[in-house]
């Protein structure tokens, strides 16, 4: 009788790391870009903002964004938009960093080919630079679903029904520890073993290891 409300609870965590991923990974690539190509205080700026927040422990990112925007703002968000926010902030500072690195990965000779050919730094960067970055750091990336869709487990903190919390409420009511709990460590792993799936099918040459 609890099969459905921990399933809607699945789909809450699920849904809440696409959202996630997706928003922060759209503000990751101008932090990134700001990081490896940006003017001085801009680069700084953006390291100050990736470096603070994976810093801090996640949980103080929900705490902060929970209870800051409403004195900052005068706005009260509801813990599922806090959640997403907070969710969207460590997405975008980790994802920086694989970016980042996605970057590097790419030979300065691939600048030099776009130059020699009278393309600006722009379209080079754009249709040269990030489509073979983002070929080298897509199992990064998608690793990084995986952190975010475990990282969802806090967001109940502000009252948030996901999977982890859908499932200590059922075990609240029914006192069978051992059997919701499996029920929500298999879900986990079937949940990022397909995820990892997901990186082998795209390119077989990537091993997922722990």
């Amino acid at each position: 009788s609890s099969w459905s409300f921990i399933l809607k609870g699945l789909g809450v965590s699920i849904g809440l790391a696409m959202v996630s991923i997706t928003l922060g990974a759209i503000i990751a690539v101008p932090l990134a870009i700001l990081r490896v190509y940006g003017p001085r205080g801009a680069s700084h700026l953006a390291v100050g903002l990736i470096e603070t927040v994976r810093a801090i422990p996640e949980l103080m990112v929900v705490f902060w964004v929970f209870f800051s925007i409403p004195r900052l703002t005068g706005f009260v968000v509801g813990g599922w938009t806090a959640a997403a926010i907070a969710m969207t902030t460590i997405a975008a500072a980790y994802l920086a960093e694989v970016m980042r690195a996605g970057l590097f990965s790419v030979g300065q000779g691939q600048w030099e080919a776009g130059r020699s050919t009278g393309i600006s730094d722009t379209r080079i960067l754009f249709h040269i630079i990030l489509p073979q970055a983002l070929r080298n750091m897509l199992p990064a990336l998608l690793g990084q679903l995986i952190m975010l869709f475990k990282t969802t487990s806090l967001v109940y903190i502000v009252g948030v029904v996901e999977f982890f919390k859908a499932t200590q409420i059922v075990n609240n009511n029914t006192f069978t520890p051992h059997a919701t709990y499996t029920v929500l460590a298999v879900g986990y792993f079937i949940c990022c073993s397909a995820i990892s799936y997901c990186i082998y099918r795209l390119d077989p040459n990537y091993t997922v290891t722990e």
